[in-house]
């Protein structure tokens, strides 16, 4: 009996740190000065992204979670630009609609604000991207049709200076 009673805690402690691991991912900036935080809101696969400086004061929040679990959205892919100067993530609907479409939006570091990339470039149609230098995100977007994807390469500097669209 006492030789259970640590191996059970011992188990405890293991699984309660994996299950805490799965519910937060963290990404560092490049520069080190700036981290994001993706946390798991619910059972239904919806997030949360949270940017704070390395000190901790924030700089974006926002919450994608919905009353009912699914009508909301789980981030798929997030990174930071080379940069620094921009968290970009792209996510999926909780509840499935729209599976051809990954909503994406970016973390402006220069105005903290949070702005949707769709409302930019029209509809993105993949969760995966690339980031290059200084601030580019290259990915796939809807085309003529819905069927239809093409590949878009932006400068998000440049959205940032447009300032909110819609």
């Amino acid at each position: 009996m006492k030789t259970r009673i640590p191996m059970l805690l011992c188990i405890f402690l293991i699984f309660s740190t994996l299950a805490y691991s799965a519910e937060e991912k963290e990404y560092t900036s490049p520069n080190r000065e700036y981290i994001a935080s993706v946390v798991a809101v619910g059972q239904s696969g919806e997030s949360k992204v949270v940017v704070k400086t390395k000190d901790g004061r924030p700089i974006c929040s926002k919450n994608y979670a919905s009353e009912d679990g699914g009508h909301g959205f789980g981030v798929e892919k997030a990174a930071w630009t080379p940069d620094s100067r921009f968290f970009v993530y792209s996510m999926s609907s909780s509840g499935g609609h729209q599976p051809w479409h990954f909503p994406a939006e970016f973390c402006s570091i220069p105005r903290s604000t949070t702005r949707s990339l769709d409302d930019y470039i029209g509809s993105i149609t993949s969760p995966d991207f690339e980031t290059k230098a200084p601030d580019i995100v290259k990915g796939k977007k809807i085309g003529k049709e819905i069927d239809d994807q093409v590949d878009f390469e932006v400068r998000l500097s440049s959205l940032d200076r447009q300032g909110k669209k819609k």
